[in-house]
């Protein structure tokens, strides 16, 4: 029977291959020098840079997704087909989006309202709001209103998420868009996101933010993604809870509310258009682009929100949010020298213009371009309000932003007495909901296991870490590269031999080495290690002075393919793999079904080749981590496994207070079908 054998296994159940060296009749060689970069070497003809393998890799698979979506696309012909596509597609966001909260009492409070500018003449008040998206989960934000004395209630208004600026609602050139539409007759709501302005998720014990923009939004989205969610989740339900506040209030015109936000505002606006019909108007601003032929070739994937699981995989890019909401007005904003490259920019809004045309409403959708860097300008603005009034308002007229427009100083907006929602008595972060959603989906997962055989059990993890069946996983070629040079003494007892495992039509390279005793090998190890398959030649060496063969392998990102990482991604907290994992994230593919396919793979060639099935070593948490999935989806593989360290269970890790995990270790969706322990129990 295969057992698991860890540190925390009681001493004395493991057997002879556990057994220190010295308690074993063998000859225990010299180390060996370290090995660095020794088999995926140009002169070998193979990667000419190892650590752009699986992205290579995976970009191949997106010019896949690429002329699928394409095709899908031509297929659009009639206006029933663009409706069947839009529903689709919008299951597909709502499913990827994960469970979402009952709507509950908003509770809001409202502040005392001022008056800003001149009245009768560019005056506009402002009020500050602070609602409960979720109970005790608080959205802070700034109202700004017309001047009574010139346009009467109701008004029609424009909702702003805000992009990633630390002051968020306070930011100049939001509250200018808010002072903009006020004084033309919209009323505007500005929404603090998540872990921007008064919506730190983490504090000091003095107060102060722990986590903040882009960062905040990794370490949500490392812990939502095991429990099928993004941190997107939580901002597309801050805004819709923002809509229903608007709704619920008198001096708001329900029938006319649009939406408008820069950056990853811009991309708060896309999702918030494409999924909630009560949008009449729209402008995400410096964001779409087009993912297929530009975003992704040029700046990689972005923040943990900007990307869907399995969107690219599934058909859907930046034009899918603009068609989702066909025919209603929707105008993408875009800057020359935009970070979202301008010419996607507009390639984005062909591909939807010429879908609106099915509906005879080619004028809803259209482009404003800027000549200048990524934000938002005051020619965007301009163009924004003067939308937003054409479509809200029937009023085709000229906007120009006054240059001494008053702007309110930031405790003006401040919704909180601290400045920080998280310092509220009862309040809970997104942390605090996933670690509830996370306690409800172990009591359902416990009802599973009541009734769910092991088979059922070994097809879900299948499913969920996207791992084919044995006999549907590519065969490697093998090839021996030649021996290595080591230590006289050292090869009068071993030798060394490097050799690569060539799959998926070549695009995968899994370099190894194999150690091999002169004498007799007793039996046959295949060694992982998260560093690299030399970086613990301590062991290895151990293991032949037992007579043992060992196969050290660096499964795919790991040891010489290993990622550089990318600027954006909190190394410290979760790895350097961030912009690979995210390219895999975005195709529905996991590094741990990735890497668990080429541990099954190795260790099937290995049972052929050597006649016997291998005994597995793994020492790091990534490793680890695979060879649990392996080995409980194919125990005849293996006569035992041996984890050197003891594997965080991914409830464990949800429910800590601040998670630092490898991102490439998370599953998306995994902890609604199982945990670590379910795959240990497989092993028994």
């Amino acid at each position: 029977m295969l057992a698991i054998f860890s540190l925390l296994v009681v001493a004395g159940v493991v057997g002879f291959f556990f057994q220190p060296v010295s308690s074993v009749n063998a000859i225990t060689p010299p180390p060996l020098p370290t090995i660095e970069g020794s088999v995926l070497t140009p002169e070998f003809g193979f990667h000419a840079n190892p650590k752009k393998m699986v992205q290579n890799y995976l970009f191949r698979e997106m010019g896949v997704a690429r002329d699928i979506w394409r095709s899908q696309y031509k297929t659009l012909a009639t206006i029933d087909d663009v409706k069947v596509y839009q529903q689709n597609h919008r299951d597909f966001f709502f499913d990827r989006l994960g469970q979402l909260w009952d709507k509950t009492p908003l509770r809001p409070i409202v502040g005392p309202t001022r008056t800003k500018g001149v009245v009768g003449s560019d005056a506009f008040r402002v009020e500050t709001v602070l609602f409960e998206s979720v109970p005790h989960f608080y959205v802070s934000a700034a109202m700004f209103l017309p001047d009574e004395t010139r346009f009467k209630p109701p008004y029609p208004t424009l909702l702003i998420a805000c992009g990633h600026e630390d002051e968020a609602k306070a930011y100049p050139s939001y509250q200018k868009a808010a002072a903009l539409a006020a004084t033309h007759g919209l009323a505007a709501l500005i929404v603090d996101p998540l872990g921007e302005g008064e919506r730190g998720q983490r504090l000091t014990s003095e107060g102060s933010t722990i986590l903040h923009g882009t960062e905040a939004h990794y370490i949500l989205g490392a812990t939502s993604i095991l429990l099928g969610r993004n941190t997107a989740t939580f901002e597309v339900w801050d805004l819709t809870r923002a809509l229903d506040y608007l709704e619920s209030r008198p001096d708001v015109d329900a029938q006319r509310i649009g939406v408008a936000g820069n950056s990853g505002g811009g991309m708060q606006t896309a999702y918030l258009m494409a999924l909630d019909d009560r949008v009449a108007a729209a402008a995400p601003i410096c964001y779409l682009c087009g993912f297929y032929d530009h975003l992704i070739w040029k700046q990689g994937p972005q923040d943990s929100e900007q990307n869907i699981f399995g969107q690219l995989a599934f058909g859907m890019d930046h034009a899918d949010y603009c068609l989702m909401r066909a025919p209603k007005p929707t105008m993408i904003g875009t800057t020359t020298y935009d970070i979202f490259p301008v010419e996607g920019a507009w390639e984005t809004c062909r591909y939807a213009k010429r879908i609106f045309d099915r509906f005879g409403a080619e004028e809803k959708m259209s482009i404003a371009e800027h000549e200048d860097g990524h934000g938002w300008s005051k020619n965007l603005r301009e163009a924004t309000i003067r939308w937003m009034l054409r479509w809200l308002t029937d009023r085709n007229i000229e906007v120009v932003e006054n240059e001494s427009m008053p702007l309110c100083e930031p405790d003006e907006l401040q919704c909180t007495p601290e400045g920080n929602v998280a310092s509220l008595k009862d309040a809970r972060s997104a942390f605090d909901l996933n670690r509830d959603y996370n306690d409800q989906l172990l009591v359902l997962r416990k009802e599973k296991q009541a009734t769910r055989t092991d088979a059922e059990l070994r097809a879900t993890v299948r499913r969920v870490a996207g791992i084919r069946e044995l006999s549907d996983i590519p065969r490697p070629s093998v090839e021996f590269k030649g021996r290595l040079v080591v230590p006289n003494e050292y090869h009068a007892i071993a030798e060394a031999k490097r050799l690569v495992l060539k799959s998926e039509n070549g695009d995968i390279t899994l370099p190894a080495i194999q150690f091999l005793p002169k004498e007799t090998s007793k039996e046959i190890v295949l060694f992982l290690d998260d560093r690299g398959k030399t970086a613990d030649m301590t062991t290895i060496n151990r293991l032949v002075g037992r007579h043992e063969t060992v196969l050290s392998v660096d499964l795919r990102g790991l040891g010489e393919t290993k990622g550089t990482g990318a600027r954006y991604l909190n190394h410290n907290l979760l790895g350097t793999d961030g912009i690979d994992f995210y390219f895999a994230y975005l195709l529905g593919k996991s590094f741990v079904g990735m890497r668990t396919e080429d541990l099954l793979s190795v260790a099937r060639w290995s049972k052929e080749h050597y006649g016997k099935p291998v005994r597995l070593v793994a020492s790091g948490e990534s490793v680890e981590l695979v060879a649990l999935h392996a080995v409980s989806l194919e125990p005849t593989l293996f006569l035992d496994v041996k984890l050197e360290k003891s594997t965080r269970s991914w409830f464990d890790y949800v429910n800590e207070e601040l998670p630092s995990y490898p991102i490439t270790n998370v599953v998306h969706g995994a902890l609604l079908e199982y945990d670590l322990p379910e795959l240990e129990r497989l092993t028994q």
